[in-house]
């Protein structure tokens, strides 16, 4: 195919546009045929798609010239020959090219007008210099949605929050009256003043890169008014308040400030929403607490003798206490309960019931270890303290009570021990015996005891001798001179043992007190200590 400059292209148009008003025919080169051009199987009309439902129309009109006066003009080359199935190609290429044209005008063209607008405002655009610079304060809107609370650790009193950060501010130098809003990140994002807001009290913060980094800035164009919205998980400090551990609630906080700039030039306040108003939070589901409320409030520090605006979150959390009950509470409350069983072991069964104590003392003292481990180091007593604390001592009593059984159960044998002795001696000397004397040729049996003996009173008058006081102490049943022979008068033992009192083998009356003090004791204490800390839990709703 022949190419032709320029000029020969708008000469052969006019041949064409002769041939079609003045001759019926176009001219066909030798090796094709002639067709009539009126054949409604030819289909040669530039203007319509090649789709076999339209023909090449034969009007002399208006229309038909401007219309194939276009389509050779659009076109960049011209064919050497001229042919309906020609005309249908570039037809087809012309009704690409304005599709795409009014594609690009609609699509593409506002972007690349947007770019070429921003980059002539970056050229001049000085980010170092907050809006409104010298004019008045500038006024920051923050509105905060929160996904999430983390854990709550006591050991460092510290919370953790998810949370979709929003603020809201004009810059004047970004307005350009157009109806549109431009969302921009990346790069762009570093071009532009954002305020420098901050966490007070936070430990770690960081911004979410979950594929790519989670903070994007809108951007309206009429009137300057931009929002930067990014997504934050924060790990923030919290003065924990311990008192009524487990029963406890606690207030932590969120504050935000701005790091450089002080009242004069900058000032937060709550996006559409008034100071006391309710945060929202989409999950509220934690693991060990309620989360009560979350509101707004304002607030205003003093740094460096200079006031700097700020706001604050106030998120109110309430411990709940079934997981403590059934791990803590019930648990040393049947520990407790266990070493009044040392009351109802016979006070001889020193192994029985001294391991038992210990046992009981050892295992509280390893409720309380634990409790304590994941705790700070408070200066106070926690409520959960005070209950460990109450049921060590009533464990540890029961010890000393066995200490006082076995001291005062040892006093009372040896007593028992010593009396039966000198009951025994007195009995013996009481004791009638057989006594027969015999005095020359006389014989003399008469009953004494060896009391009566040395009284000599078994013996009548007119036989009494003073050889007869021959009782020698040492041995009371041995005799010198005339007494021939001296034996106890025998009488059932009964009347001999039933004489001497027996030890105690019974449970001691101090063990018999002790079954009902202890429990009853216990019982007071725990009705006081859950009703006030009840009282109080249930206010704090």
């Amino acid at each position: 195919m022949l190419k032709f400059p320029f000029p020969m292209k708008r000469i052969l148009g006019l041949v064409l546009i002769w041939n079609i008003c003045f001759v019926d025919s176009i001219y066909i080169p030798r090796n094709q045929t002639t067709e009539p051009s009126t054949d409604t199987n030819i289909k040669s009309n530039p203007t319509v798609p090649s789709n076999g439902s339209q023909t090449i129309p034969t009007a002399k009109t208006e229309e038909n010239l401007k219309t194939i006066w276009l389509s050779h003009h659009m076109t960049t080359e011209t064919p050497t020959t001229f042919s309906p199935t020609t005309n249908i190609d570039e037809a087809e290429k012309n009704t690409s090219n304005r599709e795409f044209k009014m594609k690009y005008e609609q699509y593409v063209e506002p972007g690349r007008n947007v770019s070429k607008l921003l980059d002539a405002v970056f050229a001049q655009y000085d980010k170092r210099i907050r809006p409104f610079y010298e004019v008045k304060p500038l006024s920051v809107g923050l509105d905060i949605l929160i996904l999430s609370f983390g854990e709550l650790r006591e050991a460092s009193m510290e919370y953790s929050v998810d949370m979709y950060l929003g603020q809201f501010w004009q810059d004047p130098r970004l307005a350009f009256g157009l109806d549109r809003i431009i969302i921009l990140g990346g790069e762009a994002f570093e071009k532009l003043w954002v305020p420098d807001t901050f966490f007070v009290n936070s430990i770690e913060s960081k911004i979410q890169t979950m594929m790519f980094t989670n903070k994007k800035v809108w951007i309206n164009l009429k009137n300057g008014t931009m929002m930067l919205s990014a997504r934050l998980v924060s790990r923030n400090s919290c003065k924990f308040d311990l008192r009524n551990y487990p029963l406890d609630e606690q207030t932590c906080h969120l504050a935000f400030e701005s790091f450089s700039y002080s009242e004069k030039d900058l000032k937060y306040s709550w996006r559409n929403q008034s100071v006391g108003s309710d945060i929202g939070v989409y999950d509220r589901e934690m693991a060990q607490f309620d989360i009560i409320s979350a509101k707004r409030y304002l607030k205003h520090e003093v740094y460096h003798s200079d006031m700097f605006s700020g706001l604050t979150a106030t998120i109110v959390f309430k411990r709940r206490a079934s997981y403590y009950i059934f791990q803590m509470y019930i648990p040393c409350v049947c520990i407790t309960a266990l070493s009044w069983v040392s009351f109802w072991i016979n006070h001889e069964a020193i192994p029985a019931r001294v391991g038992l104590s210990i046992t009981t003392v050892l295992t509280i003292s390893y409720m309380r270890g634990s409790v304590n481990a994941n705790m700070p180091r408070v200066s106070y007593l926690k409520s959960i303290d005070y209950f460990l604390l109450v049921s060590f001592v009533f464990i540890f009593f029961t010890l000393i009570e066995y200490v006082l059984v076995l001291k005062y159960s040892q006093k009372a044998k040896d007593l028992v021990k010593k009396n039966s002795l000198l009951s025994s001696d007195d009995e013996m000397e009481k004791q009638p015996m057989l006594v027969t004397v015999s005095m020359g040729n006389k014989s003399y049996n008469f009953k004494s005891s060896i009391q009566d003996l040395e009284n000599g009173n078994g013996i009548p008058l007119k036989e009494r001798s003073s050889k007869l006081q021959v009782f020698n102490r040492t041995n009371p049943l041995s005799f010198r001179g005339k007494i021939d022979s001296c034996q106890p008068r025998k009488e059932n033992d009964s009347d001999v043992t039933s004489l001497i009192p027996k030890p105690p083998n019974g449970p001691h009356r101090l063990d018999q007190y002790s079954r009902f003090l202890f429990p009853l004791t216990y019982t007071l204490f725990l009705t006081v200590y859950f009703v006030y800390y009840t009282k109080a839990y249930d206010d704090r709703k």
